[in-house]
């Protein structure tokens, strides 16, 4: 029995923050996941005119639109699942809630933000979705999660 569930989702509520300092601003509850030293991602972000309008000429905001799908892995098993065909020590208990991590999963980039204990989103292209399900079924289904 497999102790990881799978959800996949248009992830179009994901916003771009790109910073010119080193500065974050306040995104207004917003849940931000950095993804680069000056990128944040603002999840769920709804309406950003006010932080487009704090931001002024200190950074830009980009909505990524359907670009990207949104994995939900949830359960125990998420991190075994992502070892699957991936080079990043998901595993390490240190990596959490708040954390971000751009690597690379059987050769499609992907970006893993942790949510809780039992849960992660994986972003990546649309154009990958049909590979990484396939992959990650598989796995599930040979009890590798």
């Amino acid at each position: 029995m497999a102790d990881v569930a799978l959800t996949f989702a248009p992830a179009g509520d994901v916003v771009a923050v790109d910073l010119w300092s080193d500065a974050a601003p306040d995104f207004g509850g917003a849940r931000a996941v950095r993804v680069e030293p000056r990128r944040w991602w603002l999840i769920d972000a709804g309406d950003t005119s006010a932080l487009a309008d704090a931001l002024r000429d200190d950074g830009s905001l980009v909505a990524l639109g359907g670009g990207l799908v949104r994995a939900t892995l949830t359960g125990p098993g998420w991190r075994a699942l992502l070892m699957v065909g991936g080079v990043f020590d998901a595993e390490d208990p240190r990596f959490g809630p708040g954390d971000c991590a751009a690597t690379v999963i059987r050769h499609v980039p992907v970006w893993i933000a942790p949510v809780a204990a039992d849960c992660a989103e994986v972003y990546f292209a649309a154009s990958y979705a049909g590979g990484l399900v396939n992959l990650w079924s598989a796995a599930i289904s040979r009890g590798l999660a």
